[in-house]
């Protein structure tokens, strides 16, 4: 009789990154992220701290037809200009300040001696709240919750110590936008799935698929004749010193917000196929296709309201906004920053609904080679 032996399947060992490899990838990551955030900063805005609030008033500000009270202060600030401390007056109508407060100025195009409050420092709770973050992942994922944080940090190295800057010098954003994507996926898969079949599979199915979002992508963003004139282009086109194609960068984008979406999706539903196989060996072919795919229906139908729900709540105050105007469905639809999100979402929707059947039968075909022996 013949028996099928599942090394493949039995042996999780090569679902577990080399030590020393993730080692390295995470001491390039940070390398490359703390390279990337200690550029020298221009030296129109500053940091301050509050030594003291000297006074505080309310005044009363007009916003068209209403009446809004806002708090002034004056506030004494020890801010460093050309590696010298000084202290300063300041008067403050961003926001209430507090001793010890964290601020950044900007100096005023009234004196050398005026500034003005532009930012308070959000840096310690951010860091407080990223702490947790660590410690959550640490303690329900154990070392796979590590795994998954070095293969974040490695992704924020790709966008900002490769991505963005070749995208400021001009290069093709649809083709950074791509090999990004690619070189990301790569330590990613690996730190969670190790290199075998199913890492090999779902890696497959999305750089498929990602090449399906770009098509798309490209021609929607041409059809739907956007004209990139939003404030942020705007402002981006101003402070760069080289020529940037905007539509293609609005393509990379829907290409990288893809990425995390199909890594997720088609990870699962790689790892899927191999449990039912590893579970049933006599389940194979289109039957193994079959069953894997009602868990990936499940998946699609999770994940696109997922899609649908986060770019609507990233969106929900510019959505009031336009609702309060009472403007026409078809005009509301058509304005360009609406259109770019329904865009983006339906593009990102396309591309998970294939990357799931395509994944299913990459990884069906690979779990479907296996070695025998008498018994």
């Amino acid at each position: 009789m013949d028996t099928p032996i599942h090394n493949d399947y039995h042996d999780h060992s090569s679902e577990k990154p080399n030590k020393y490899l993730v080692a390295i990838i995470l001491i390039l990551s940070l390398a490359g992220i703390i390279y990337s955030f200690s550029k020298p900063v221009g030296k129109d805005i500053i940091g301050g701290k509050v030594l003291e609030v000297l006074a505080e008033r309310e005044t009363i500000l007009d916003v068209g037809n209403l009446n809004k009270i806002v708090k002034e202060q004056d506030l004494l600030v020890e801010i460093t200009v050309e590696n010298q401390k000084k202290e300063i007056n300041i008067l403050n109508d961003y926001e209430p300040m507090e001793k010890g407060d964290k601020i950044f100025l900007r100096e005023s195009l009234f004196g050398n001696s005026e500034w003005s409050v532009v930012n308070i420092s959000r840096t310690r709770e951010l860091i407080m709240l990223f702490i947790f973050f660590l410690a959550l992942v640490l303690l329900t994922s154990g070392w796979k919750g590590f795994y998954s944080l070095v293969g974040l940090f490695f992704t924020f190295a790709v966008i900002f110590v490769f991505m963005v800057p070749q995208i400021l010098k001009g290069v093709s954003p649809v083709s950074i936008g791509i090999i990004g994507a690619a070189l990301i996926l790569i330590p990613t898969l690996y730190l969670s799935y190790g290199l075998n079949k199913k890492s090999i599979a779902a890696f497959s199915g999305i750089i498929i698929s990602l090449f399906f979002v770009g098509i798309l992508s490209n021609y929607f963003v041409n059809s739907l004749q956007f004209t990139d004139f939003a404030e942020a282009s705007f402002y981006l086109d101003m402070a760069s010193s080289n020529s940037i194609n905007f539509m293609g960068l609005l393509i990379a984008g829907i290409i990288i917000a893809a990425v995390g979406v199909l890594d997720d999706v088609a990870a699962i539903q790689s790892s899927v196929v191999f449990s039912l196989a590893r579970s049933n060996p006599n389940l194979r072919g289109f039957k193994l296709f079959k069953e894997a795919m009602h868990v990936g229906k499940d998946h699609i139908s999770a994940v696109v309201n997922t899609l649908v729900l986060a770019y609507t709540g990233a969106s929900f105050p510019l959505i009031l906004l336009l609702t309060i105007q009472n403007m026409p469905l078809d005009y509301l639809i058509s304005l360009e920053i609406v259109a770019e999100e329904i865009a983006r979402t339906l593009i990102s929707s396309s591309g998970l609904l294939l990357a799931v059947p395509l994944t299913t039968a990459i990884a069906v075909v690979m779990a479907n080679r296996r070695n025998y022996k008498k018994t």
